[in-house]
């Protein structure tokens, strides 16, 4: 698909433009990109959250790029300077450099939950980590080979800590970067000076230089962007993997290792054994191939989906013991996966009428496929909405329901997902809306998911089905 952005109506290279009918917006969405994730090797942003990932230094570590392998270079060159400080008694300048790494917000990275905004390293982190300079020989020698290291022995400087920090230290990266995809992709910016940078040659924070970055609508602050090569669920040197694979089984007897020891004593022995972090962090590193970035999403294996459609298919309809709960979760995993990539998940709504509890799975229509562009440019189904019901039997109101729904935002394509086939009944009053108001309602049921699965299963695409279900729809409606 070719790149670049095509403006809207009021739009130039120095605005933005938010589109309040989009759930869960991305960057691409409120300016009209004419590219989709994959066609980019950044992840595009959402404006709303962020992304369940974080930057991994040992990517950096790892990889072939010259440019890459000498920004971990310089993260650990800041570190050693803080060590040098912490030698030679200057607690306070090396304090000060800590507290310059200020976390990125503009990035969006992380697990926060609606929202783009975390929490900066502050006085008693940054204590914590002079701290274990002062205690383990090897970090006050500057001998640190990874920053990641500091999870090991550093309570709280976890895996977001650990990517804000790294992040923070080569921050003109990312603003050159961002400078770079934003002009080679056509991505409205913004003049803007973005705090401050860690300057190698002076070994300390400076004002960042002007750039132009695009900018949020939704709350008119900068964004970065971040290479996708760069990005993990959790750094390859982790505490968790450390716990399982080193201290429970070098250090803890057979008789103990049923019983979880407290992180924080855990840090306290490997302070004082450092030997045993430095045996870990060696394997890590021969094992370093193996350290691939994370996809943005990754859909559950043709194993798990057949598990999930087996408890769906032995579910009762309706709500009794939280059945219609556990069907909505289900049928969540299964089309968030078997849609992928054709349709990507947006969000999940809950929302009432008459007084029913209603759960939708919204999903993102990038037009991937000559179908779906059609589909998004007759019936404007930029985001179809899955309205999901655990009942033995659809009835009219289901459809006037969605058509509600439909008919405020998301486009006019809806699909409902129950347990049986569609009554005729049901099937001309979704046929009726199509005649008067070009809505288009269609109905899945449990022998279409299956129908998904097994076409999964045999390397086809399960979002065809959807395709068959529109064909079937469009020989009912008149001539």
């Amino acid at each position: 698909m070719a790149g670049g952005v095509k403006p809207r109506a009021g739009d130039d290279n120095n605005a933005s433009s938010s589109d309040s009918t989009i759930a869960n917006p991305r960057l691409i969405d409120v300016f009209g990109a004419e590219f989709t994730q994959e066609d980019v090797g950044f992840a595009v942003p959402k404006l709303h959250e962020d992304i369940p990932l974080y930057v991994d230094p040992f990517l950096l570590w790892v990889s072939g790029d010259p440019e890459y392998q000498s920004l971990h270079a310089r993260v650990l060159d800041f570190f050693r300077l803080v060590s040098g400080h912490v030698r030679n008694g200057d607690a306070v300048s090396a304090a000060q450099l800590l507290a310059g790494c200020h976390e990125p917000q503009a990035m969006g990275l992380g697990y926060t939950a609606s929202s783009r905004r975390g929490n900066n390293i502050g006085p008693g982190l940054i204590a914590s980590i002079l701290a274990a300079h002062e205690a383990i020989p090897q970090l006050l020698d500057g001998g640190i080979r990874h920053l990641e290291e500091m999870q090991l022995v550093v309570p709280k400087f976890a895996e977001d800590r650990l990517s804000d920090t790294a992040s923070s230290i080569v921050k003109d990266f990312f603003i050159d970067y961002t400078h770079r995809q934003c002009k080679a992709h056509g991505i409205p910016t913004r003049k803007v000076r973005l705090g401050n940078i860690y300057s190698p040659k002076h070994k300390m924070w400076v004002p960042a230089p002007e750039a132009q970055l695009p900018f949020n609508p939704v709350d008119d602050t900068p964004i970065l962007l971040v290479p996708l090569d760069l990005l993990r669920h959790l750094p390859w040197i982790n505490y968790e993997h450390y716990y399982r694979s080193s201290f429970s089984t070098r250090v803890l007897p057979p008789s103990k290792r049923d019983a979880r020891v407290a992180k924080e004593a855990v840090l306290q022995f490997n302070a004082r054994n450092y030997v045993e972090v430095e045996r870990y962090v060696t394997e890590r590193e021969r094992l370093g191939a193996q350290c691939k970035p994370d996809p943005l999403f990754q859909p559950l294996s043709l194993s798990v989906l057949k598990s999930r459609l087996k408890k769906l298919l032995a579910l009762p309809s309706g709500s009794a013991d939280g059945a219609d709960r556990e069907y909505e979760d289900l049928v969540h995993d299964i089309l968030c996966s078997l849609l992928y990539p054709t349709l990507e998940f947006a969000e999940s709504r809950v929302r009432t009428a008459s007084g029913a509890h209603i759960r939708d799975l919204i999903f993102y229509n990038d037009a991937k496929t000559d179908f779906w562009r059609d589909l998004r440019d007759r019936y404007e189904a930029r985001q179809p909405v899955f309205e999901l019901k655990n009942v033995r039997t659809l009835e009219t109101e289901h459809v006037n329901q969605l058509y509600r729904y439909l008919d405020k935002e998301f486009g006019r394509l809806g699909i409902l997902v129950t347990r049986n086939p569609t009554p005729k009944s049901v099937q001309r009053n979704a046929v009726d809306l199509h005649s008067s108001k070009r809505v288009t309602v269609l109905c899945l049921d449990d022998r279409d998911l299956e129908l998904m699965l097994a076409m999964a299963d045999s390397g086809r695409s399960p979002a065809d089905v959807l395709k068959k279900k529109f064909i079937e729809f469009t020989r009912l409606l008149p001539k």
